[in-house]
């Protein structure tokens, strides 16, 4: 049998330190992954596949879509030379509710590229 706990805030044993339920569900991640550079996912949440779309570039498939698409995504990755690329940017595509579409550039080359390990994660609102 399923029970639910319903609160209208969080707070410590002391009651010293408390928040909002909203911001609990809205400040976390409602999606994110961990793939290697051929988009073989390592562990993910809300994360149907990772498609490899070119050097350093990915989709992000939600099991459960986005409400809208003003959400947002960062993302980091580390690669095995000194040269890796920490920079996520969108990929040019127009953002959907089913899919986030990145790429990793190299700081130093300013190029698309793959690194062995790449972590993303995405906040909004789930439909």
């Amino acid at each position: 049998m399923a029970s639910i706990l319903r609160v209208n805030t969080l707070t410590d044993a002391s009651s010293n330190n408390s928040v909002p339920m909203a911001t609990v569900n809205q400040g976390t991640a409602k999606a994110w992954v961990n793939h290697d550079a051929s988009a073989s996912t390592d562990d993910s949440f809300n994360t149907s596949s990772v498609t490899d779309s070119g050097t350093g570039h990915y989709g992000l498939n939600f099991t459960s879509n986005m409400a809208n698409a003003h959400y947002i995504g960062s993302g980091s990755n580390l690669g095995s030379s000194s040269n890796f690329a920490t920079a996520m940017t969108s990929d040019g595509a127009v953002p959907t509710t089913g899919r986030m579409d990145y790429h990793f550039r190299n700081f130093s080359t300013v190029n698309a590229t793959d690194q062995a390990f790449n972590r993303t994660m995405t906040h909004g609102d789930l439909a």
